[in-house]
């Protein structure tokens, strides 16, 4: 009988942790996409899953898509708002627009890490699953943070 009592005690406590843990999760996951684009004309979307896509200009020929888990998102989120400023500008810096779920627009931040943002395109690059020739080509001539 004391085994079965202990036994149901340690499953409810599991039982609460697990329901703390999902509301950890919730607080880190209000966002649901990650919008990031440069001067220099190129653009990283990263989705709640870790999926998105990556490019170049305003052509969909000139973009590519990923697979989910390609990133950690609640990581990814927690490196860009700690370096996030209020106010720049799109011709000189980074902007990131960090999406919650039904919302239709945004005031975009700015980042002025070149290091970060370089190391999540060029993930999101070796990543890629079709059109990866013509993104490389374009990569080669322009990089996201040549500016």
């Amino acid at each position: 009988m004391k085994k079965i009592s202990i036994f149901i005690i340690l499953v409810c406590l599991i039982l609460v942790s697990c329901n703390e843990q999902t509301k950890v999760n919730k607080v880190k996951s209000e966002f649901v996409t990650i919008d990031i684009s440069t001067p220099s004309g190129w653009r990283l979307t990263i989705e709640q899953d870790g999926s998105g896509q990556v490019g170049f200009g305003a052509h969909a020929v000139d973009f590519a898509g990923f697979e989910k888990n390609t990133f950690d998102f609640s990581d990814v989120i927690q490196k860009l708002e700690t370096k996030l400023e209020p106010q720049d500008s799109i011709s000189t810096d980074i902007a990131v627009s960090l999406w919650k779920e039904g919302e239709t627009s945004i005031n975009a931040k700015y980042i002025s890490d070149k290091t970060l943002v370089s190391k999540l395109f060029e993930k999101a690059l070796s990543a890629i699953t079709y059109n990866k020739e013509r993104i490389e080509e374009i990569y080669k001539e322009k990089k996201p943070v040549s500016f």
